[in-house]
């Protein structure tokens, strides 16, 4: 019905289903299903390079300070994209996520992990930094921590990945006529083997539960 993806595999990152096979996220407290007709690669470069310090409007990062979360305009995203992508500090920074403003990502009851420039060091694909963005006004948000005793002038960050489209699997019509559409916001297994048949699960966004 269902099998185990690589997405947090710990090489380089690559699409984690073929063309045409089906894709569950979860988001917004629910799992959604969709076929992907499309993937294209997120080469890292300019174009996926921001400067939190600069998003702020600020001129610099003060020595032990906080900027506190920002919108990634760089990532928004419209309602049939998916992008699933890593990331990491290009200069000496800590990088904390969110995945909409309210939902920690990599976090439990008493730790929020940050990436630095040493991450690389022990994860050398930066797979333990996979998140994915999915639909409009669910954007990533990302805060930055200057670990050091001095001010800095910039607090950049490089995005890398994969951008899927999307379109929603036509079980969630047929299983909104039979009334089992909840079923499959749940993620039901049953209700999926019957609706959508083999997909591919992957969390879009944090849970707490």
């Amino acid at each position: 019905m269902s099998f185990l993806s690589g997405i947090y595999d710990s090489n380089a990152i690559q699409p984690i289903i073929k063309i045409g096979e089906n894709l569950s996220l979860w988001t917004a407290g629910q799992w959604y299903h969709y076929v992907v007709p499309y993937i294209e690669p997120m080469p890292p470069g300019p174009a996926t390079t921001v400067d939190l310090v600069a998003i702020a409007g600020a001129t610099n990062l003060a020595a032990g300070g906080t900027v506190a979360k920002q919108v990634v305009a760089a990532l928004q995203v419209m309602g049939y994209e998916f992008l699933h992508l890593r990331f990491e500090p290009i200069d000496n920074v800590e990088g904390v996520l969110w995945e909409q403003a309210g939902q920690a990502r990599f976090n439990t009851l008493r730790v929020h992990c940050r990436v630095d420039i040493n991450s690389r060091l022990r994860d050398p694909n930066m797979s333990l930094t996979t998140f994915g963005i999915t639909g409009v006004n669910r954007d990533v948000n990302l805060e930055a921590r200057n670990p050091l005793s001095y001010r800095i002038p910039s607090a950049r960050f490089i995005f890398w990945g994969n951008r899927y489209i999307v379109k929603e699997h036509p079980g969630e019509a047929k299983a909104k006529m039979d009334g089992a559409l909840g079923k499959l916001r749940a993620g039901g297994l049953e209700a999926v083997k019957q609706y959508i048949g083999p997909t591919t699960w992957f969390p879009a966004e944090g849970r707490t539960g």
